[in-house]
């Protein structure tokens, strides 16, 4: 997993996200681009907004937000415990590394 000082400043820019001036921008964005705040485009929006503020907060704090970035140890170890939980859930989880393919269980 990423360490704990990232999840810590994601879970504070998550706050700074939740803000009502933002839901009031995305909401009025969405309108005028036409599409509803549901599904892939709120998750875009969603998507955006929290990277934005993540980057906001870091340059605030006064550190490079390329630090925010996963290593290639924490990008595995965050998928593993994704797929851990998904086959937990009885749900069918492949892994594929090169040109292996496994099946979870």
């Amino acid at each position: 997993m990423a360490d704990d000082w990232k999840r810590d400043h994601a879970n504070a820019s998550e706050e700074a996200a939740k803000h009502g001036l933002v839901d009031d921008v995305l909401s009025e964005f969405a309108d005028n681009m036409g599409f509803r705040r549901d599904g892939l485009p709120e998750y875009g929006l969603q998507k955006i907004v929290m990277t934005v503020a993540q980057v906001v907060r870091a340059r605030t704090l006064g550190f490079d937000p390329e630090l925010l970035r996963l290593t290639a140890d924490e990008a595995r170890a965050q998928s593993l415990a994704k797929a851990r939980i998904a086959v937990a859930a009885g749900k069918p989880v492949l892994r594929i590394e090169g040109d292996d393919v496994t099946m979870l269980d």
